[in-house]
């Protein structure tokens, strides 16, 4: 029987491997999101929304950061619940690890940690948690994201990879708009540097732990493969 501290030194190898991808989807969300709130939104529309002067004006940066968020919802679910079937064939269990870790990792990478880093910022604004205040927005995505992770776990060669690639990406641009609308549609730029570091732990911790560890926690046989194999998923 293979130790435990031995099959997590793996998964730890594993997450310094994530490092460098999730820091260059940060910065490459960043650019994203900077040309989407200058091309895109416009100058004058941003500081209607700004201002509060038009009570008719939706807020763009919300509207983007609903369409990331259950797409961030659907990835994730897909990852967890690959990385946990591949070595466990329990459609049960792996259903619902996959629905935890989407739900609740997502909800802590896209919500509570951008939301921190607002207060730190000087920036207090409500919290909004989409799961509670539009649960038909994004449920389908992390239920469909759940039964897309099984499949593709028996189907996909490297499927964990993809999904993960994927998963990383969109909570990148989930957690970035999640800040946008707080701090100005244009003027969060001045802040940039911030941000990108706020970004890079509200995306690295979350995700690589809900695609990763937790799955590989629940499932002794998946820490034992990783002690052999400990090669990138």
């Amino acid at each position: 029987m293979q130790p435990l501290e031995t099959g997590s030194s793996a998964i730890l190898i594993e997450l310094r491997e994530h490092v460098p991808f999730s820091v260059a989807a940060v910065a490459i969300g960043l650019i994203v999101a900077g040309a989407i709130c200058v091309l895109g939104f416009g100058r004058e529309a941003a500081e209607a929304v700004a201002e509060h002067e038009h009570e008719h004006v939706p807020d763009p940066a919300r509207l983007f950061f609903h369409l990331f968020h259950p797409a961030h919802m659907l990835f994730s679910a897909a990852a967890t619940t690959a990385m946990f079937y591949r070595y466990e064939k329990k459609t049960a269990k792996a259903i619902v690890i996959g629905m935890i870790g989407a739900i609740g990792v997502c909800g802590i990478s896209d919500i509570i940690m951008p939301h921190a880093s607002l207060l730190l910022l000087g920036t207090p604004t409500p919290l909004h948690i989409c799961v509670w205040e539009h649960p038909s927005l994004v449920l389908p995505f992390a239920v469909a994201g759940v039964f897309v992770g099984v499949a593709a776990a028996e189907s996909v060669v490297r499927s964990t990879l993809i999904s993960h690639s994927l998963h990383v990406l969109v909570s990148t641009m989930a957690s970035i708009f999640y800040m946008v609308g707080p701090l100005g549609i244009i003027a969060w730029i001045d802040d940039l540097g911030k941000v990108f570091v706020f970004v890079v732990l509200a995306v690295m911790v979350p995700c690589c732990v809900s695609d990763i560890v937790f799955p590989l926690l629940l499932s002794k046989r998946g820490r034992d493969k990783y002690h052999q194999e400990p090669c990138p998923h």
